[in-house]
């Protein structure tokens, strides 16, 4: 069948060839999330399966981090992946066949999972899976909206406490803190609050940005903007960038926030002319800048700094330390690395170095590749891995290789095999200089392997319920709310008429 996809969109032109390959590429999409859910059921079908649903790296994340890897992307990503895997396979078959013939999108499915996800009674599921997979190639058109409404419909013909309710929008109330890989050193913010603590946040915004002096040169919204960085700083007002000695307004209120920003030298007094406050009008069209005469710093976890934004907002009152490469130094005595080794692992490695993580050093374990005391304290043994990265690597099979440039290489449960390298290696590739390689101890005292296997095993987190208890826990709660709703509704039609 998929084979007669591609021979159909190899034939077509024009618009017709959009439209071929756009099946082509759904094809591909149900073939790749039915693989991920082949993932989960072998793990699931492992001896110890069931004692590993109680682990805080359960079978769940552990499938997740195959999916991850296998597509270079992060954890959470793959989890949404997975769980509209499952649901294909185990809730809606009838959706998913029709979903490998091309004929339904990612956005479609993705819908009929989330909306159908408290359907509990398996027979009202099958009918609605039947209906689903009849009705659905003829919704192609409908906007998202309208798609929602249909399969809302069809969901409370078949059990009306499972309508996923309007009512619970503010469950999904978020912030989202988006850092563009455009080099411009400026993020953007989105999200949704409480409406109560939405004005409380704009009024406050409105009157820090208030309370500088008439000289300060940038506009409303851009003191707005700094005054919500402020906030994060943990400062109650915004200091005045009027420059003037007199100006009651300019002493900034002392930071409780610690950011990392890693930047070369000539970087901290880039003098390139560059207006950050106030009004910009151009009379003509501006001339591309050309490339940039000094390189920019990178804020930890987050992205490029440019030189003047570095130099010009952050470099006077920043505290400077240097970052000093280790050479071909042998290593350290201990098992926990000096604050100078530790800093400089975690400026060469920028990140959790698990393939797809993006998790900042500065919030990363530092592991050492191979355990100590056999695998010695020194940069070639040591990287970043977040914290279930690395409770992945210690539980759950996966095998790493590390070289002196920094170079990992991961082998996964399944044999797949995956190359990270240094997050400096682009902006910062003297960090990459090879260091010291690790020689291993085998004299070190360490335990059998039988008793270390157990010991780390007694140390792993546990979960108070496990997954699936959860989710059918929220399911139940969010169906106890819908069929109040409904008894309301109903009782409410069913009152008598008022004559």
């Amino acid at each position: 069948m998929f084979e007669g996809l591609v021979a159909a969109a190899e034939g077509a032109r024009g618009a017709g060839a959009i439209g071929a390959w756009a099946r082509v590429e759904n094809a591909a999409c149900a073939r790749r999330l039915a693989a991920a859910a082949d993932v989960l059921e072998r793990l699931i079908a492992e001896a110890g399966a069931v004692d590993r649903e109680q682990w805080c790296i359960d079978n769940w994340t552990i499938a997740a981090a195959e999916v991850a890897a296998a597509q270079g992307v992060s954890l959470g990503v793959a989890s949404h992946q997975l769980l509209l895997a499952d649901d294909l396979r185990r809730r809606l078959p009838q959706v998913a066949g029709v979903f490998a013939t091309g004929a339904l999108t990612y956005r479609t499915v993705a819908a009929v999972a989330h909306r159908s996800r408290l359907v509990r009674d398996a027979g009202a599921l099958r009918k609605l899976d039947t209906e689903l997979a009849t009705q659905l190639c003829g919704w192609a058109t409908l906007s998202t909206e309208k798609l929602h409404t249909a399969i809302d419909t069809c969901v409370d013909r078949y059990d009306p406490a499972a309508v996923r309710r309007t009512e619970y929008a503010a469950r999904g109330r978020h912030i989202d803190i988006h850092n563009p890989a455009d080099g411009s050193g400026a993020a953007t913010i989105d999200g949704t609050l409480v409406a109560t603590y939405a004005d409380a946040l704009d009024a406050r915004l409105d009157a820090m940005a208030a309370a500088v002096c008439a000289h300060d040169p940038r506009t409303a919204e851009q003191r707005r903007s700094d005054a919500l960085g402020a906030i994060g700083h943990g400062a109650e007002r915004l200091a005045c960038a009027c420059g003037r000695a007199d100006c009651d307004a300019a002493a900034p209120t002392p930071s409780t926030v610690v950011v990392h920003v890693i930047a070369r030298e000539d970087s901290l007094g880039d003098d390139t002319p560059a207006m950050l406050d106030g009004h910009v009008s151009y009379s003509q069209e501006p001339e591309p800048a050309g490339p940039a005469a000094i390189d920019p710093g990178y804020l930890m976890g987050k992205g490029l700094l440019p030189a003047p934004l570095l130099a010009g907002k952050l470099a006077a009152t920043a505290t400077h330390q240097p970052l000093i490469h280790p050479g071909q130094a042998g290593p350290e005595p201990r098992y926990r690395p000096s604050a100078k080794l530790a800093w400089f692992v975690r400026c060469r490695d920028m990140t959790c170095r698990f393939p797809g993580c993006d998790v900042a050093a500065t919030d990363c374990d530092l592991d050492h590749t191979i355990a100590y005391p056999a695998g010695p304290t020194q940069a070639a043994n040591l990287k970043c891995l977040c914290r279930q990265h690395h409770l992945l690597k210690t539980f759950a099979g996966w095998r790493d290789k590390q070289y002196p440039d920094g170079r990992v290489e991961w082998t996964s449960r399944e044999g797949q095999t995956y190359t990270t390298h240094p997050g400096s290696r682009m902006l910062f590739p003297q960090l990459c200089r090879p260091t010291a390689p690790a020689i291993i101890d085998h004299t070190a005292d360490t335990d059998s392997e039988g008793d270390a296997s157990q010991a780390r095993t007694l140390k792993m987190p546990r979960r108070k319920q496990t997954r699936t208890q959860a989710r059918q826990q929220a399911i139940n709660d969010e169906r106890r709310h819908n069929q109040t709703i409904v008894d309301q509704l109903l009782a409410e039609r069913n009152k008598p008429p008022p004559f």
